[in-house]
Formats: structure tokens, C-alpha cells, sequence
């Protein structure tokens, strides 16, 4: 039967498919040369879902440099001042950053392994676009998109004693001048594309409108939902005013009423009596001793944060453990059952009522420049909705009502422009207009320039909230001037070097005269010329369209253009490209900056993400209900065929959570956890395809942190990981997520393919990061690169300088049984301390044949010998003599890892049918008997009086 992973029927080669045969289960040379690691992280330079081998490229260091090291450069404040400005004075510093790629690939290397290969996962490149002219008559110009109402606010009118309610809007109509119905907003998300913000401070309640959002001249109406309150006043005295404990929570008394009042410049206060005793709201350290309410879940630190409005609105008071330090020391009663609680406070009834608002929609004339001066005949604008096209009329003395009025140019320099009206044309419509001229028109060739590798060095800003602060590779187009030539046809190109990619000192740009460029007339001769250089190491050129145009027509930058901008038809001038839905501290929001990729573990959209770049986006075939297509190829389809021994994930952890988006019954888009997605399976699937399709691949992976190393929380999270499935590893559909069958209607084990280290976390040096903890499956999976297949990783020592903490031999029982491998400490006889691994499992599940590393180790290695031992046989024909040869070949090459101790005994057969001989197949069946690696010895003690 062909094997489930055999995608590629119609290839040549040997086709290795592992079977379950229910094998439920002294010291050998471990000076073996090391097997291929593949370490795949982020950085901050370097090509993104490419693996580079670091003996390839020159060892560690170049691997360093191709990829950004481990430390940026930062500046920072050094406290002093500047005695002539009195300015701060700054300094640039390099401190280390999120990427984990090059930390890792040191990692891998001090502990042995010699052949490591690097690939970044995650980065977007920096580009920007370079204009080059071209000679036509007539053209059709791009205006932009018009302008709705210009950001306004007005007053909300709210009946006395009325308070705005939490959902202060109910919808927003905008309507014609006669009343005609244009839009209604309802709902959360779109009242919120609509409205900036609704200050409710009482009596100065207001609503602030977004710009471009309504169409000028308009009317709106507003619909405000706000609660009118009654205050009732409640003394200590009056029977409601006695408090009653909460049983469940006995520092919790509840009160008759509910929703107290806030309102204390109304002198609505609350005072608190202990078995007729007041007690303040604050001690001496200006903590609270007592709080409203019963809890609120958003409240960090008791003693200190605000009163919220959930507390008010729950009512009753609930004492701190400020109160129970005062009642310790003998200041106030203790809260006893026999403790009578009394307050003095005030409460309100509140009715529900809407009320709406109307408003006239502001705006103000735009005004667009066009690229060159029109001839008056045949010049129109206009704007495209569907088939349909509406041309605007222009102002004249006959029709002062018109859409658009022109202002041409006084002066040589000057650009003719057109006035677009205030609410003469939709809101968010491309503007078009069309015209003839005289002077050199532009169709708009762009040269792109991108980032040689994905990156802030190449475009980023220092501040994200600061547009100003941006940085990385820039480009300076000049006019060449000279004596002998002075039309300025010819071009100066200057591409400026970030100082992190410089060379040398006087490395600071690459400089290219369009005069001095024999044979280079067009921009795409450029181009490759640009990309060609040995110098070049920051920038890739490429002309999507109109690459015939003569490089001398590249249009002068006016000064320099970073990656991350683009030019502005309306100014003229080369701005950051942003998308204005996105919030400035957002990094989506600057479209053509570089990222390093970084991912945020805390943060499921972002885990979501990492998943998706790691194992390709699917989507719906159109048409269908259930069939999926891949749409974006992900870092594991690009290594399928990749052969490498081993790959860590350090990127995310096994028990990191993933996000999955899904709709609010109002129709917004939320972000929850998706139990059905788990890095290590991903992990493990694809280990499973690439061991069948190219080489025996295993991959490691860690695990979160604990977050509190005290005993009670190690062993709090050891039992929370117990109680889950979260080192279950079964394969699934990718597209779906749906667990796979056998045809025994079970589900398929990969769990074996992976390694799930728990640690702990392992204390390491860097000379350049100095001490610092991290997780110990880099490590472990160097550990087992150096290792011979029969010899397990169980026992053997690690070279670290610690743990963060150390596992009882109950806790190291619990996680090997659950199959997460753990490092131990031991003290040897001389006082020396010794890190070694405790159990060498795999997560494989408990009855599988392959639970023990050392026995997929060994598995592995047999089969690499079947692969090579048949690989020359591959093209011969397919006859009994070829066979008996091939058998030879495969008994000499067992023998050998028999004697070696890495088999037990083995038995195999070759076979093939009279069709699979026509189809060109032979079939070898291998049945193998390991070397079981020493887990435990047992020792009897027994005393006598004498022997």
C-alpha cells in the first residue's frame, strides 16, 4: 500500500514508511561527529525563509553579521546636560534585542554541535518608489480621494440630572438637506469609524466626529443614550445603613441597596463604622483601608488604584488588608462574625432615556495640484462609481454654484490647481481629471527600491510615535550640472549607507553617474547593474513597468528619500506611506517600513500570525463547502524538502497559545484561544512529512516559563500541565485542523517526531549578552546531535552555569511520564555541581514503540543506511540479480550497526510483484531489534554479622 505521505508518485527514489510493531519496552563510544541542526527564529537582518548553513558561509561571525548579531544600537540619556544649550545629553549604546536566531546559533555551538543552519521566519522588507519621466501630450491624472467633513465637535444636550450611559450612542443618521436618508451607523464598530471620542464630564458632555467621514452639507442626526438619576441618602442609623457580612467573603459586607454615588462634589461621601467606630478611608500610608463593592476583576493594586464605577454600582464595602494590618496592631476590630458594620452613604435609581441631537456637517474646499499646466479646452474632472462616470461642473460667472474652480500658476514654479467645492462629490471617491499639455507629462514608471533583506536597519523609525525619527537607507537623485553640459539631462545617483551596513569608515555611499554608465541607458540596465554591485549591501532595485524608460529620466528627489516614504502628488514631497486606519503606535500603519518580524507570545493575534507564517495560510475553495487550498506558502512547505537531522523552534513554546478569530453577536471581531492549534504538533507534523518524503528529521521545542518559581508554583504548574493534552501530537489536515484517521479509525501518533523540553530553564554566558536564562531545547538538541544513534541522551551532562530551579524526583516522575524531557542537578563527591538530562523521552504516547529518543535515533540511522545503501540501485533494472546485490549491500551494512551496538538483530526482505515490477517498484521490509538503552540498576543491600 503506498504511504500516506508518498505526494510524489510518479518520482524515482527510496520511499521509507514507518510501522508500529508494538516493541514496548553498557556505555558505547560518544565521540560521533555531529549531526545538522536547523535553528528557526527571528533577527533583525538577513534573508527571511531561506536556511543558511554557518559552515557555509564563513562560520559564527559572518553568520553575525549576515544577520544582525544580537545587539542594537540604542541611544540614551546620560543625565547630563549640554552647558551651551542645555539640551540632554544623549549617547549611542548597543543593547540586546528581541531576536533569538543568533543567541540560539551560540547556543548550539558551545554545546558541541558543528554543523548548525540558520533561518530567519518572519521580516517585511523597507521599499520606497522613484518616479521617472516620460514624454506624452495628453494624460489622465489621479486628483486623490475627496474629502468629507473636516473633524468637528459639538455640544451634547443632556436633560438635568442625566448622565451619558457607557454605550453613550445609539446611531448616527446622515441625511440630505430635505431629510432624504443617506447612511445609518449602528453598532459598536461602525458608531466608532464615525465618532473620535464622547467626553461625558457632567455638564460638559460632548461628541467629537473623525474627518472624511460624512459628506459636507449634510445633515446628522445623533441618537444619545444617557440615564436620568434620583439620589436617596442612607444614614448609619437607618436600617439600611447596617451592613451584612458575606459569608464566602467575610472581608465583604453587603449593603440593602446598591449603586451608590460617586458624585462627591455633590457631597455624596461614605462613611464606615466598625461596631460603631468610624473608620477613615486611608491610613497613615495612604492606602485604603476599605473600597465599595465587592470586587472588580481590572483592579491591580487594592491599596492603591481608584474607586472604580463597577465597585459603586455593586454596592456594600469590602475592608483591604490595609484594615486587617490596623486591626493586628490593635487599632480597629477585627471582622468576626459578632462584627456589626454600619456606613453612611447615598444611592440612586436611574431611568433609561434617549435623546437626539441634529447638526448641519461642516467642510472645507480641497485643493489638488495638478503635475502640469493644462490647456483650458477639453479639461474636465471627474469621479467613477461602478460603470457609471459624473463629470463636475466648473465655477463661472453664469453658474457661481459650480463644483470646481481652477487656479493657474503666476509664477513659473508655481502648479496650476484645482478647487475642488465642499461636499460636491461623495466621500472617499477617486478624483479624476483628464487634460491636454505642453509640458513633459510623467505615465509613471517607477523604479522600486527595496531593502536587501527584510529590516528596520533599512527603514524604521527610532520612535514609533515620532515620524520624524526615521532612519536606514536613503536615496538622493541630483541634477548633473556641469560646464560642458549644463542642461542637467544627466542624473547623480546617491544611495546613502545606514551606518550599521558600512564597510569601513569612508563606506557611506554608493555613487552612480548616469554619464559614466557605459552601455547603461535604461532603468532597467540600471537596475541590474545597481543590484550587481559588489558594494551593494543594502538595496534591491526592480522597474515593474515602463523599464525601457532612459535612466536619465529618474525625476530629482529634491533631497533624500528613505525607504518607508512615498511621494505625495498633492505636496510634492516624499512622505511616510501610512495607512490613516491603523493607530500611530501600530507598526501596520507604515506600509512600506521594514519589520524584523518579531513576534509577542503574550499576544494570541500575534501567536496567530507566527503560526500562519509557519504553517501557510488556507482558505475555502470557492464553491465548495470543505476543500481547502494553500494561498500563502508557509516556513514548513519551504523545508519539506530540506534534508536536516533536526529543528528547534525558539520562537514560540509548546504550550504557547494561539489565537483564533471569531464574531461579538453585535459583529465585531474578537480574538480567542483556538485549543485545536499547538506549535509542537505543527512542529511534529512536519518532521513526520519530511522524515517520509527527504531525510529522518526530529524536532525540539521548549516550554513556557514558569511564572512563579516558588514550590507551590512549580508544582501548581507541573499539575495544570498534567491535567491538559497539550503533549498529545496527532496529524491533522492543514487546512482544516481535523485529526487524521488510520483504518483503525484512530487517530495517527506523531508525537515521536518531537521533543518537549520543560527544563528548567538553563542559566547561560555570552561575551556580549553576558548571564542570562533561557530555555534548555537548543541545548538538548545539540546534546543529541553529538551523540551515536544507540546512545541515549539520558544521563548525559549539559554544559550550562545553572538552573533557574531545581525538580523534585516526584515532579521529574510526573514529567517524564507525561513525556517532557527535564534537566537535574547533581552534586558529585568532590563538591563539584554536574547538569544532566534526566529521561531522554519523546512525545511520543506511552505505547508507542518510538517513546525513547535513542530508539528513533537508532530507527533513523538504519534507515539513512537503507537510503544509501539503495540509492545506486535507483535506474537499474528491477531483476533478481540487482536484487540479490541490493541485499548484499543492505546485510553488510546491518551487520556493521550490529556490531557497532546499535542493533540488536534485524531481519529484512526484498520483494516484487509482476505489476510493481512493470510500475518499477521494489519493496524492503525491515523488521529491527534495538539496543534498549540502561534506564535503571537495581541494587540489594543486605547485612550480616559476618561472611
Amino acid at each position: 500500500m503506498p504511504s500516506q505521505f508518498d505526494k510524489y508518485e510518479n518520482l524515482p527514489g527510496v520511499k521509507v514508511e514507518y510501522e508500529n510493531g508494538n516493541l514496548y519496552s553498557g556505555q558505547q563510544n560518544i565521540n560521533a561527529s555531529t549531526k545538522s541542526l536547523l535553528i528557526l527564529g527571528t533577527a533583525i537582518d538577513g534573508p527571511v525563509g531561506e536556511p543558511v548553513s554557518v559552515q557555509a558561509i564563513g562560520g559564527p561571525k559572518a553568520a553575525e553579521r549576515l544577520f544582525g548579531g544580537m545587539q542594537k544600537k540604542e541611544e540614551i540619556e546620560t543625565g547630563d546636560l549640554n552647558p551651551n544649550t542645555g539640551e540632554k545629553i544623549t549617547k549611542t549604546v548597543k543593547v540586546p534585542h528581541q531576536g533569538n536566531l543568533i543567541r540560539s546559533m551560540y547556543e548550539a555551538l558551545a554545546a558541541g554541535n558543528e554543523d548548525v543552519r540558520l533561518m530567519r521566519i518572519s521580516g517585511s522588507r523597507a521599499k520606497t518608489e522613484l518616479s521617472v519621466q516620460d514624454i506624452e501630450r495628453a494624460l489622465e491624472q489621479v486628483l486623490g480621494v475627496s474629502a468629507g467633513n473636516i473633524a468637528f465637535s459639538k455640544a451634547i444636550e443632556v436633560e438635568d440630572a442625566g448622565r451619558l450611559s457607557s454605550t453613550p450612542v445609539s446611531y448616527i443618521r446622515e441625511k440630505k438637506q430635505d431629510g432624504t436618508l443617506v447612511k445609518e451607523y449602528t453598532g459598536a464598530t461602525a458608531i466608532g469609524n464615525t465618532v473620535l471620542n464622547v467626553d461625558d464630564t457632567i455638564g460638559e458632555e460632548t461628541i467629537f466626529f473623525k474627518p472624511n467621514v460624512f459628506r459636507p452639507g449634510h445633515k446628522i442626526e445623533v441618537a444619545f443614550n444617557f440615564n436620568k438619576r434620583t439620589y436617596y441618602e442612607v444614614l448609619r442609623s437607618d436600617p439600611s445603613g447596617s451592613l451584612t457580612q458575606d459569608p464566602t467573603k467575610t472581608n465583604y459586607f453587603s449593603s440593602q441597596h446598591r449603586f451608590f454615588s460617586d458624585d462627591v462634589a455633590a457631597g455624596h461621601t461614605i462613611n464606615v463604622y466598625v461596631n460603631g467606630v468610624g473608620v477613615p478611608q486611608l491610613n497613615s500610608k495612604g492606602e485604603w483601608l476599605w473600597r465599595p463593592g465587592r470586587e472588580d476583576d481590572s483592579i491591580v493594586d487594592p491599596l492603591k488604584d481608584e474607586y472604580t464605577s463597577l465597585e459603586y454600582e455593586q454596592g456594600g464595602i469590602r475592608f483591604t488588608d490595609a484594615y486587617q494590618t490596623e486591626v493586628e496592631n490593635g487599632t480597629y476590630d477585627p471582622l468576626n462574625s459578632s462584627a456589626e458594620v454600619s456606613a453612611d452613604y447615598f444611592y440612586y435609581d436611574e431611568a433609561a432615556i434617549t435623546a437626539t441631537n441634529e447638526h448641519t456637517v461642516p467642510g472645507e474646499d480641497k485643493t489638488y495640484v495638478l503635475n502640469y499646466l493644462p490647456k483650458q479646452e477639453d479639461f474636465k474632472v471627474f469621479y467613477e462609481i461602478g460603470d457609471n462616470q459624473y463629470e463636475l461642473t466648473p465655477k463661472s460667472t453664469e453658474n457661481p454654484n459650480g463644483d470646481f474652480s481652477m487656479v493657474y500658476p503666476e509664477s513659473p514654479s508655481d502648479k496650476a490647481k484645482v478647487v475642488i467645492t465642499a461636499g460636491a462629490v461623495p466621500v472617499g471617491i477617486k478624483l479624476k481629471s483628464s487634460y491636454k499639455t505642453t509640458e513633459s507629462t510623467d505615465v509613471n514608471p517607477k523604479l522600486v527600491v527595496e531593502g536587501l533583506y527584510a529590516g528596520e536597519t533599512y527603514g524604521g523609525l527610532k520612535d514609533i510615535l515620532d515620524p520624524d525619527s526615521l532612519q536606514g537607507v536613503s536615496i538622493d537623485i541630483r541634477s548633473d550640472v556641469t560646464a560642458n553640459d549644463p542642461s542637467g539631462n544627466e542624473k547623480i545617483i546617491y544611495i546613502i549607507k545606514p551606518t550599521d551596513k558600512r564597510l569601513s569608515i569612508r563606506d557611506e555611499v554608493l555613487e552612480y553617474r548616469t554619464r559614466d554608465l557605459k552601455g547603461i541607458r535604461t532603468i532597467n540596465e540600471f537596475a541590474n547593474y545597481v543590484n550587481n554591485d559588489a558594494n551593494n549591501n543594502i538595496v534591491r532595485l526592480s522597474v515593474p513597468e515602463g523599464g525601457s524608460a532612459s535612466v536619465k529620466g529618474l525625476v530629482p528627489t529634491d533631497g533624500q528619500v528613505f525607504l518607508g516614504q512615498k511621494f505625495n502628488e498633492v505636496t510634492e514631497e516624499y512622505d511616510l506611506h501610512i495607512d490613516e486606519n491603523k493607530l500611530p503606535d501600530d507598526p501596520a500603519r507604515y506600509l512600506w517600513l521594514g519589520s524584523n518580524g518579531f513576534f509577542n507570545v503574550d499576544d494570541l493575534k500575534s501567536m496567530k500570525e507566527l503560526y500562519d507564517v509557519l504553517g501557510g495560510i488556507y482558505e475555502i475553495v470557492p464553491g465548495t463547502l470543505d476543500e481547502v487550498k494553500l494561498v500563502v506558502q508557509g516556513i514548513y512547505s519551504k523545508l519539506e524538502n530540506y534534508p536536516v537531522d533536526s529543528i528547534v523552534l525558539v520562537e514560540a513554546n509548546a504550550d504557547t497559545l494561539i489565537g483564533r478569530e471569531t464574531y461579538e453577536p453585535n459583529g465585531s471581531i474578537i480574538m480567542v484561544e483556538d485549543p485545536d492549534k499547538n506549535f509542537a504538533t505543527q512542529l511534529a507534523q512536519h518532521c513526520a512529512v519530511a522524515t517520509a518524503k527527504v531525510w529522518e528529521t526530529i524536532g525540539f521545542i521548549g516550554m513556557t516559563p514558569v511564572k512563579n518559581a516558588s514550590l507551590l508554583g512549580i508544582q501548581d504548574h507541573i499539575d495544570q500541565l498534567m491535567a491538559s493534552d497539550i503533549n498529545n501530537h496527532f496529524m491533522y489536515n492543514e487546512g482544516t485542523h481535523d485529526v487524521v484517521l488510520n483504518e483503525e479509525n484512530e487517530p495517527i501518533d506523531i508525537g515521536h517526531y518531537v521533543n518537549v523540553v520543560f527544563g528548567p530553564e538553563v542559566g547561560l554566558v555570552n561575551e556580549k549578552l553576558g548571564s542570562y536564562v533561557a530555555s534548555g531545547a537548543v541545548i538538548y538538541a545539540a546534546l543529541n546531535s553529538l551523540l551515536n544513534p544507540e546512545v541515549s541522551t539520558t544521563n548525559k551532562e549539559i554544559s550550562i552555569q545553572g538552573m533557574r530551579y531545581n525538580l523534585s524526583e516526584a515532579q521529574h516522575n510526573q514529567l517524564a511520564g507525561a513525556r517532557f524531557v527535564t534537566f537535574e542537578e547533581r552534586v558529585t563527591p568532590n563538591g563539584s555541581r554536574q547538569f544532566k538530562v534526566k529521561d531522554g523521552v519523546t512525545a511520543g504516547q506511552p505505547n508507542s514503540d518510538y517513546e525513547r529518543l535513542s530508539t528513533v535515533n537508532i530507527t533513523h540511522a538504519t534507515v539513512q543506511l537503507i537510503r544509501t545503501k539503495s540509492e545506486p540501485f535507483i535506474g537499474l533494472p528491477n531483476g533478481l540479480a540487482q536484487r540479490n546485490s541490493l541485499a548484499t549491500e543492505i546485510q553488510a551494512g546491518l551487520d556493521t550497526l550490529k556490531e557497532r551496538g546499535v542493533l540488536q538483530d534485524f531481519k529484512f526482505s526484498i520483494y516484487t510483484s509482476s505489476r510493481e515490477k512493470v510500475l518499477g517498484n521494489a519493496f524492503i521490509t525491515l523488521e529491527l531489534v534495538p539496543e534498549f538503552e540502561t534506564r535503571r540498576i537495581h541494587t540489594s543491600v543486605a547485612l550480616r554479622q559476618s561472611l
